[in-house]
């Protein structure tokens, strides 16, 4: 059979379908490039959200009262009792590691980790560790009498962390108050 006769449609329909295959070919393999960046995206980012989460000046969470007593002599706070809990269940404090400040009108004090006016005691402990974690709850005693807070005295109670985390509350000591008498703050 002479050349001439030969019927090139069917090569033409070939050559269509072979480059239809390929562009599916290569629409697949960039899908897949895209959902694969898409995937390590969102993880990087759900790293993220946790590691800022973790680090977040809430996830301290202090109680709401403050107990604190009163001397006999001047009507100064001789101590002060509150409540530390971890607001978030990522959140792990070091309790060992905490700074308390104490700022009034007139002075600021800070109480630096491992100071023996500070003690920490587990009310709700879960593992025994040192580490503050979600569901445990302490309690922190301050010996505050070097600040000399009386009857009348606004104060900021600030907390921090060993990695940055913080929580602060502020405190009104009532005026009409009596000596050696215990008091819960609100």
């Amino acid at each position: 059979m002479p050349r001439e006769d030969w019927d090139d449609r069917a090569f033409t329909g070939l050559e269509a379908a072979i480059v239809f295959i390929a562009f599916i070919v290569v629409a697949a393999v960039f899908a897949y490039v895209v959902l694969g960046v898409g995937m390590t995206t969102s993880q990087k980012s759900q790293e993220t959200m946790y590691a800022a989460l973790g680090e977040a000046g809430s996830a301290l969470r202090p109680g709401q009262s403050v107990i604190v007593k009163l001397d006999n002599d001047q009507g100064l706070i001789e101590f002060m009792e509150f409540d530390l809990e971890t607001a978030t269940d990522l959140a792990v404090i070091d309790t060992g590691r905490m700074t308390y400040t104490i700022a009034t009108k007139k002075t600021l004090v800070t109480f630096p980790p491992g100071d023996p006016r500070v003690t920490v005691t587990w009310r709700y402990p879960k593992d025994g560790g040192p580490l503050l974690e979600a569901g445990e709850v302490v309690t922190v005693k301050l010996m505050v009498g070097s600040v000399k807070i009386g009857r009348g005295d606004t104060f900021t109670l600030q907390m921090t962390a060993g990695g940055g985390e913080t929580a602060a509350l502020t405190r009104n000591v009532p005026a009409g108050i009596g000596k050696n008498v215990y008091v819960e703050l609100f």
